[in-house]
């Protein structure tokens, strides 16, 4: 058994994983305990088994007794009887009637005990004739001598046949006991032996029961030297896991800026190319003001038509198509280099925390969009009480109203739009609700959207896909998680959450 403990202990943890050895542990145990049950199942059979067996050499005992209770009431009935004969008062009479009822009682109570035994039952069958003759042999005595025929009752008393049915029923008593000796030796050889086995299942239990504490033991030791490990090491990486976490937060810092620094400077230096590009696109514009008054001049003094048609073509419709899409394109990349240093200015700005009423700033960024809303037709609610929190007052007002205009800009057409605003507390963080029955969002996008330039769905509307991205860096900043729940033409709820007092760092002015 020690060795079998021994190698359940690894002695190289290069041999033996940790979870290696907690899922042979937990086989060993969980075999242990099966085998365990089942000797208890067994224990518990052996003692109602013994029991049985024990009541049955119980039931053999008072068959004994009655079968020893009967012959005696048989043997008193007769001794009464010669009692009579030779002193005949009342008393002896009463005395044999009584002894001669107590025979039929005692013969009724053998009879009731041996039902379960067919060899005893036959018995009995044997015994009932032979007592009836007896009984008529006695009452023909007891009479004659009521009747005063005393001498007469004595003179016929040896040569009556009233011997022979008592030794009968004294030789099948005889075979009863024998039979009911038999047995009780049979019984008494089961109940030792159930009780034998009993004793061998219990001591094989106790035995496993030990050895299954001392495996739970050594497993616990084990389990408390490697938590000691473990703690020991908690405290050494504890001593250097607050300047860890500060330098980490320094360089985290430090690469913030570094971000939004490169993110300025880009744009700031895309910037320039594209005014000059937009300032020469004018000047272009400008130009073929004259260009197309001398292309016409020259039509009109032209009769014979010899001014090429590509180049009336060019002047008309190319030039000016190709400085539409000039401008288009410039339009389009100002946005988004003015996208990026908002981004830009926003991750720079110090955030400020203040107590916030929500209902109150809600019900204001609702009131911004109601005439939009009572244009297409629906309602914007709030669904009271919005818990309140400490926050960046300018951050969270972005972040609500974005997503409020959002669901005001992809309503469905299909049916009236509604919106909802609804909030909760739980464990210091406050978890906000912006639900709509707009045209919704496509699974498969529900990460997508959030990412900078992306948008989904058909583009009827116009932007940039700044929105969401820029909530999103919002909320990261304020300490939150935002999330998206939606399918296509079902709305979308948009569920933010935030703690509930953000507290200032290092970090809020990165």
């Amino acid at each position: 058994m020690i060795e079998i403990l021994n190698s359940l202990r690894p002695k190289d943890r290069r041999e033996i994983s940790q979870g290696d050895f907690n899922r042979l542990l937990t086989g060993v145990l969980g075999a242990g305990l099966l085998v365990l049950a089942a000797l208890g199942g067994a224990i518990v059979w052996l003692a109602v088994k013994t029991n049985d067996y024990n009541d049955w050499v119980d039931h053999t005992y008072i068959a004994q007794q009655r079968i020893l209770a009967f012959m005696e009431s048989v043997e008193r009935a007769e001794t009464a009887r010669r009692g009579y004969l030779l002193t005949p008062t009342p008393v002896q009479q009463a005395a044999y009637r009584s002894s001669r009822s107590a025979v039929a009682i005692a013969l009724y109570q053998l009879a009731e005990t041996t039902l379960d035994n067919p060899a005893e039952r036959a018995s009995i069958n044997r015994i009932k004739p032979l007592l009836a003759w007896k009984t008529k042999v006695n009452d023909e005595s007891v009479a004659l001598v009521a009747a005063g025929r005393r001498e007469q009752a004595i003179l016929a008393f040896p040569a009556e046949q009233a011997l022979q049915p008592l030794l009968g029923i004294r030789a099948v008593t005889d075979e009863m006991l024998a039979e009911e000796h038999r047995l009780l030796v049979q019984r008494l050889e089961k109940e030792k032996g159930a009780i034998r086995l009993l004793i061998y299942v219990g001591l094989a239990a106790a035995l496993l029961l030990s050895a299954l504490s001392l495996i739970s033991i050594l497993a616990m030791r084990r389990f408390a030297e490697d938590l000691t490990r473990a703690q020991t090491a908690l405290r050494s990486l504890n001593q250097t896991l607050e300047q860890r976490v500060e330098d980490r937060t320094v360089d985290l810092t430090r690469a913030n800026q570094e971000i939004q620094r490169f993110a300025y400077i880009v744009s700031h230096d895309l910037r320039s190319p594209l005014v000059n590009v937009m300032g020469f696109t004018s000047e272009l514009e400008e130009s073929m003001k004259p260009l197309r008054a001398l292309v016409r001049w020259v039509e009109q003094r032209d009769a014979e038509g010899r001014l090429p048609e590509q180049v009336k073509q060019a002047v008309d419709a190319d030039i000016p198509e190709a400085i539409s899409f000039i401008r288009a394109s410039t339009r389009k990349m100002d946005g988004l280099i003015g996208a990026i240093l908002k981004l830009s200015r926003e991750g720079r700005r110090v955030l400020h925390p203040e107590r916030l009423p929500m209902e109150a700033l809600v019900e204001a960024l609702l009131t911004t969009v109601k005439h939009r809303v009572d244009e297409i037709g629906g309602e914007a609610l709030i669904q009271s009480p919005l818990p309140d929190l400490v926050s960046d007052r300018l951050a969270v007002e972005q972040v609500l109203g974005n997503l409020i205009d959002n669901a005001v800009k992809y309503h469905s057409p299909k049916r009236p739009l509604r919106i909802a605003v609804s909030g909760a507390e739980a464990n210091g963080r406050v978890v906000f609700e912006v639900a709509d029955n707009g045209r919704g969002i496509d699974p498969k996008d529900h990460e997508r959207i959030f990412e900078l330039f992306r948008r989904s769905g058909v583009q009827s509307q116009p932007g940039e896909g700044i929105g969401l991205a820029h909530v999103r860096a919002l909320v990261h900043r304020l300490g939150g998680v935002i999330t998206c729940t939606s399918a296509l033409d079902q709305g979308a709820v948009f569920r933010l959450s935030l703690p509930r007092v953000l507290v200032p760092s290092e970090g809020l002015s990165a």
